[in-house]
């Protein structure tokens, strides 16, 4: 029978009352001070955040000259009516103490090695399998692990994305609250996912959660970063990094499910950097927010190195997505594989930049490509534009993208079978998903997806 530990000690998370909530036009760097003082975090901590917010001060956000921004205007966005501070949740004493809706998206204990729950900017649920604990693994929120072995936190908390990159990185290391650490020592396998869930319920909150997972040499592991909410009142932010190194011969699944409410904004940054003969898979599935803006980023470093990454999304309504992605072979013999495939409908509108750079030394290359788009409605609008930049000159290298309609004579065949229309285009786009789904490697993490897609398309 398994034990289960939790490393959450509500009088540790607790912190006094806050009876303003402090937005994002009123910080100061006394406010970011305070933050840190309010956790009494380690000093190298506080030092970040302060560089960070200094960082910000003089750091406009992007405009629409920027290449990468052209076609996303986040200027509806009122940066001065978000709260950037305010008071912690009370770290729960049971999972019967969070909300419904969690649990049910929690799902059964036996499916997961060990669990994160944050709710707005506060981690109020952690657990892991007593197992984690002899094997030496580390699985807690980025402030407590910071409390716990700083020097580990120190050296990984911004090794891959520097706060200095962007304006959104920068608010992401200044007000970091929530998040998790995962380090797997060389040569563990963790047995089942560990599952990182970032919720909100408050109106008007920003969240800024730093997800930092670390796989040392030769170890094993599943990882699912989901960000989730109901649709509370108001507005919504949601400001992320993540953080992924897989060391020499490691295997890591990250599965990234994005289903916020359709009040959110969501920004991220998701970086993995892939060593020697190690093999990382993404799946990632955008279904949720109002606008999401999104850069995810895999380097491979070293020879012999694998990288495949299995996404999807939906839009309905003015729903607003953004993805750019890289794929950049800075070793040789390096294989990366892109499935991107989304269907809209509505109003919503979907933007797709990818990458693909081999450098000079990455010799015997292999790359690949693909952005697919179905359009449901007349309105809805799909501008994809895949790019390659090759340096080397031995190298396999294949990209393609596609926009197109749903097939009339599809749905005509099967409403001629009693079907009506909504559920002859459910049908159609269970197909259209299904090369992408096939490609989860865990059946659990497939039905999850399976189901939120499904659940989108009978909207």
């Amino acid at each position: 029978m398994t034990e289960r530990r939790s490393n959450v000690n509500p009088t540790d998370i607790a912190a006094p009352e806050v009876q303003d909530p402090t937005r994002i036009g009123a910080l100061t760097k006394d406010a970011i001070a305070a933050l840190s003082k309010r956790g009494s975090e380690p000093d190298f901590l506080a030092r970040r955040r302060a560089e960070a917010w200094a960082f910000c001060e003089k750091t406009p956000f992007p405009g629409r000259i920027e290449e990468l921004w052209r076609r996303t205007d986040i200027s509806a966005l009122k940066w001065d009516a978000v709260v950037a501070a305010r008071e912690p949740h009370t770290p729960a004493r049971s999972l019967q103490d969070l909300p419904a809706a969690l649990r049910e998206e929690i799902g059964p204990a036996s499916e997961r090695s060990a669990l994160i729950v944050q709710v707005d900017s506060s981690v109020v649920w952690t657990e892991a399998d007593a197992e984690l604990g002899t094997l030496g693994v580390t699985v807690l929120p980025i402030v407590e692990a910071a409390k716990k072995d700083p020097a580990l936190v120190e050296r990984l908390l911004g090794g891959t994305v520097r706060f200095d990159e962007s304006r959104f990185t920068g608010l992401n290391a200044a007000l970091l609250g929530g998040g998790a650490l995962v380090h797997v020592p060389a040569g563990v396998t963790v047995p089942r996912p560990i599952r990182i869930l970032i919720s909100r319920q408050s109106p008007d909150v920003g969240t800024f959660p730093r997800v930092v997972v670390a796989l040392e040499k030769g170890s094993s592991a599943s990882v699912i970063e989901e960000y989730y909410s109901p649709g509370e009142p108001g507005i919504g932010v949601n400001v992320g990094v993540s953080e992924i190194t897989v060391g020499q011969e490691a295997t890591l699944h990250l599965a990234t499910l994005q289903r916020w409410g359709s009040n959110v904004y969501h920004f991220g940054v998701e970086r993995v950097r892939v060593a020697r003969d190690a093999r990382f898979h993404w799946t990632f599935a955008g279904l949720g927010g109002k606008l999401t803006k999104l850069d995810m980023e895999m380097h491979l470093d070293g020879e012999g190195s694998e990288a495949k990454f299995s996404g999807c999304y939906f839009g309905n309504e003015t729903q607003h997505f953004d993805f750019h992605t890289f794929q950049n072979h800075l070793a040789g013999h390096s294989l990366s594989d892109l499935l991107f495939k989304g269907a809209l409908r509505g109003r919503a509108r979907m933007v797709y930049q990818g990458l693909i750079k081999v450098h000079k030394d990455a010799q015997r290359s292999d790359a690949y490509q693909a952005n697919r788009n179905l359009i449901l409605s007349d309105k809805a609008r799909a501008d994809s534009i895949p790019s390659l930049e090759i340096e080397a000159n031995d190298v396999r290298c294949t990209h393609g993208a596609t926009v197109g309609q749903v097939d009339e004579d599809q749905i005509f065949y099967l409403m001629a079978r009693g079907l009506d229309r909504r559920d002859a285009e459910r049908l159609i786009i269970a197909g259209f998903f299904e090369p992408v789904l096939e490609r989860i490697p865990a059946e659990s993490l497939r039905t999850l997806v399976t189901e939120a897609v499904e659940r989108k398309a009978a909207v």
